[in-house]
């Protein structure tokens, strides 16, 4: 039976292209994206609305992945984005509204989806980062932070759920 594959952020860049390789060598991928219209021309078993920063979104997206396939036995939380400038020219709301992409949303995801997974007993995680999220750079900083804390969240994570059969990559 072919793994099931929930990826998050498919609609461009490694979302895309990971649902891609996944889907020819055999997964059975469940691919998301704020616009699933965006997915129209991806190869995918399941293509599903995705907004990391909604619960409601998160939640259905999970349960139907479910429904339809049966089970996740891996979730990639690749959706997020970077804001490039100075710490002290980038406001309160765009570092806000970027973690709760970066960050919240992977919690958001991993909250939702590793039930299933300890009930299955085995399941992987692979949280996509970034170098910056170990060095950071001039005008990267907020950025680098929502690296930083992805890190630290799949360090936690890793010893949190290795009990229960689930692996977390970074």
């Amino acid at each position: 039976m072919a793994q099931v594959v929930l990826i998050t952020g498919c609609s461009t860049g490694i979302g895309r292209d990971l649902a891609q390789r996944l889907t020819r060598s055999g997964y059975t991928v469940a691919a998301t994206a704020r616009r699933v219209e965006d997915l129209d021309d991806l190869a995918a078993a399941l293509k599903l609305p995705l907004d990391v920063t909604k619960q409601d979104s998160v939640d259905a997206a999970v349960a139907h992945t479910v429904e339809q396939l049966g089970r996740i036995d891996v979730l990639v939380n690749n959706a997020g984005y970077a804001l490039f400038g100075a710490v002290e020219e980038i406001s309160d709301e765009q570092v806000h509204a970027m973690f709760d992409v970066n960050v919240h949303g992977v919690l958001r995801m991993v909250r939702a989806v590793v039930p299933h997974m300890r009930r299955q007993k085995s399941g992987r995680i692979v949280n996509i980062s970034s170098i910056v999220g170990k060095l950071a750079v001039p005008v990267n900083g907020p950025y680098s932070a929502s690296k930083f804390a992805l890190e630290a969240l799949s360090d936690a994570l890793r010893l949190e759920l290795a009990p229960f059969g689930i692996r977390v990559v970074l």
